[in-house]
């Protein structure tokens, strides 16, 4: 898996909104930099769901920005997503990549110490998420506020890359990286008044930080 679909992970938040009115915005953060958007949307039913898919794949297709599909692993492997994003409560990896197939990005959300570590024991995963590093308006019910000491903790003994998610900002990213993440999952951070240049600081920050931290290796 290329690890730089990791980096800069859009999160949709459609709200209400159609997709038309929503475009605008993807196209201004894509103009930014992020490199990979996952669909979540917990107020779609299957149909609804499935046809925003469609939508955001062809969107993203010509711009070559892999699509992560939260939860539902049928409509990912029936549109040819490029990937599925799951919870602790939702499919069993293993049953997730045999849905997927191979060649599939598959990541998985842990919330506590005992999640990551079944997360080391598993070979059919492409990274975990740390579920939440700061406290979330977008997701409330996590189990665990890792904070950036617990973020380092999981980087230090996890077998995959770890993505953050939950809480985070331009004001934080860089010590979020410092500690060992590959990248970030992100909200609110870009959906804002102007998502083309939050995006732009937000990857700026990111590679920075990586490229530093490559210096050291």
């Amino acid at each position: 898996m290329n690890v730089h679909a990791l980096k800069l992970c859009l999160v949709t938040n459609l709200q209400n909104q159609s997709f038309q009115s929503y475009e605008s915005f993807l196209l201004k953060a894509i103009k930014g930099g992020i490199t990979s958007v996952q669909l979540r949307a917990k107020n779609k039913n299957l149909l609804e769901f499935r046809e925003l898919a469609l939508q955001l794949k062809k969107l993203l297709s010509p711009f070559r920005i892999p699509l992560i599909i939260n939860d539902h692993v049928e409509i990912a492997q029936e549109i040819d997503a490029d990937g599925v994003h799951i919870g602790q409560s939702d499919y069993a990896p293993h049953e997730a990549r045999k849905i997927l197939g191979a060649s599939k990005i598959l990541g998985w959300s842990i919330e506590t110490l005992a999640d990551l570590e079944d997360a080391n024991q598993l070979s059919c995963i492409d990274y975990v998420g740390a579920s939440a590093v700061f406290p979330s308006k977008t997701k409330l019910d996590c189990h665990t506020i890792w904070g950036l000491s617990g973020l380092e903790i999981i980087t230090k003994l996890s077998r995959h890359p770890v993505v953050a998610i939950g809480g985070i900002q331009l004001t934080n990213v860089r010590s979020v990286m410092e500690c060992g993440a590959c990248g970030v999952a992100v909200v609110d951070a870009l959906h804002c008044a102007d998502p083309q240049q939050s995006a732009n600081d937000l990857i700026a920050e990111i590679n920075d930080s990586i490229q530093k931290r490559e210096q050291y290796v």
